[in-house]
């Protein structure tokens, strides 16, 4: 995975194939089976071999996480995990959980975001490639 710096936003992409995406009124939604108490969806992040845009530079990577819901088609930040610095291979603490009550779907698309973190104090980010 390449680290690039943040140029033109592709945040408006589209998700689903251009005949969906252009008539939502045909999409049928299926509910994820929940059990009761527990989160409806829950993940851990990790990056394997990140490359910094500049050599001889250690990377500071942070990962947003956004939530696309399938009838409005409209990306919604949902979290970002914490900074982890100084290494290619990232292992994040903060996990990534849906409550049983957040309203997602098989067909609600999950957009994660990897960040190298130029200088906290700034908020200053390059921005990754997305999966």
């Amino acid at each position: 995975m390449e680290i690039k710096e943040e140029g033109a936003s592709e945040e408006g992409q589209h998700f689903l194939p251009t005949a969906q995406a252009s008539d939502p009124g045909d999409c049928q939604f299926t509910s994820i089976q929940k059990t009761p108490n527990e989160p409806q969806l829950e993940f851990i992040l990790a990056c394997k071999d990140l490359v910094a845009p500049v050599r001889d530079r250690k990377l500071n990577t942070l990962v947003q996480i956004s939530v696309i819901h399938p009838v409005e088609q409209s990306l919604t930040r949902y979290s970002s995990t914490e900074i982890v610095e100084g290494t290619r291979d990232p292992l994040f603490l903060t996990g990534v959980t849906f409550p049983s009550e957040y309203p997602i779907y098989e067909e609600t698309k999950i957009k994660l975001t990897v960040y190298d973190v130029k200088d906290k104090s700034h908020d200053t980010m390059a921005n990754s490639s997305r999966i």
